[in-house]
């Protein structure tokens, strides 16, 4: 491709390519020359900075795709409000969309999968609702499915997003929580969904066994078929409400309650289901000023069931949103 260009001794040519870059003269998608003792640098015009310039033959340069902003043709104007993070599970893409990119999500999609070629699906992500906090998955690009296979820690799970919860975030947050586990233990996973935390543990750790339960019939569908396909023996699934299934089980040495929204609710039946010393990772979505009322009132619901909070620890597993944590609460329970 023709350009214009300047000539620059090779001992200046960054400063000059940053100086043309700053103010918006460089000619990025163009390579850069090197003759001699100099350096040819193209320009989107004939500039005039006390070096040689003349036209010359230029080759397209290699320009590695970071992003998919960096493929994506939207305006400028909205370009500030594109999506900086996204899920990625298995081989498909959910995201959530500002409403004032609606009419660009699908331009949003194509450029996901140009960007990452091992994605096959880019679904918008409308939010959780329901009695089982499932997500309204729409898919805008790819192939029409939401189902996929995502793997973790080498363990693989057949998932389908639009109808059982699942959040690639956690990965290590589940590996913290398994790592912990003792040989001997019996776990409970009442809000197990397709079981990476049940799965991790049976396979990974020693446990006597772990019940991982759900009240999602689907979410259990797949719960089953991926302890099969992993071959975890020590994992017990179950379908059925949290309270009952903990009442029926009792007693347990560890509760994992990964439901952040409303854990809490659940924590009496988690602590009442706890063998004579036991643990309960509970887990909730807080500003910062609420972290001390909820370890007030979990203190309250421990000694409520008529035992000790021997020890809490409390740590940020991520940021939710700007002003919220997704906080776990490690809890060690004994006698009173």
């Amino acid at each position: 491709m023709r350009s214009w260009c300047v000539l620059v001794p090779t001992a200046e040519g960054e400063l000059v390519r940053r100086f043309l870059r700053d103010r918006g003269l460089l000619q990025k998608h163009l390579a850069i020359q090197r003759e001699a003792d100099r350096l040819v640098i193209p320009t989107v015009s004939r500039v005039e900075i006390g070096l040689p310039a003349e036209e010359r033959e230029f080759d397209e340069a290699f320009a590695p795709i970071r992003s998919y902003r960096d493929v994506i043709r939207i305006p400028d104007r909205v370009r500030p409000l594109l999506p900086t993070s996204f899920d990625v599970i298995g081989d498909i893409a959910v995201l959530k969309i500002p409403d004032e990119l609606a009419e660009w999500r699908d331009e949003i999609g194509r450029a996901i999968l140009a960007w990452n070629t091992k994605l096959r699906v880019v679904a918008q992500d409308h939010g959780v609702a329901g009695e089982h906090r499932i997500r309204r998955i729409e898919v805008i690009a790819g192939e029409d499915r939401t189902t996929t296979v995502h793997v973790e820690f080498g363990l693989r799970y057949q998932v389908d997003v639009a109808r059982a919860y699942f959040s690639p975030r956690l990965g290590t947050e589940r590996m913290r929580v398994a790592e912990r586990v003792r040989p001997g233990e019996t776990v409970a996973d009442p809000f197990a969904g397709v079981g990476p935390y049940a799965i991790l543990i049976g396979r990974r750790r020693r446990p006597r066994r772990v019940i991982a339960s759900d009240a999602n019939p689907v979410a259990v569908e797949f719960l089953r078929a991926n302890v099969a396909a992993n071959r975890a023996d020590l994992v017990d699934p179950r379908e059925g409400d949290a309270r009952e299934v903990l009442g029926e089980i009792r007693p347990v040495d560890r509760v994992i309650l990964d439901l952040p929204h409303s854990a809490m609710d659940f924590l009496p039946e988690a602590v009442a289901a706890l063998a004579p010393e036991g643990f309960v990772h509970v887990y909730g979505i807080l500003e910062a000023a609420d972290r001390t009322a909820t370890t007030v009132e979990i203190q309250r619901i421990v000694e409520g069931e008529g035992r000790r909070l021997r020890h809490l620890l409390v740590r940020n597993v991520r940021s939710y949103s700007p002003t919220q944590h997704h906080v776990a609460f490690d809890l060690r329970v004994g006698r009173a």
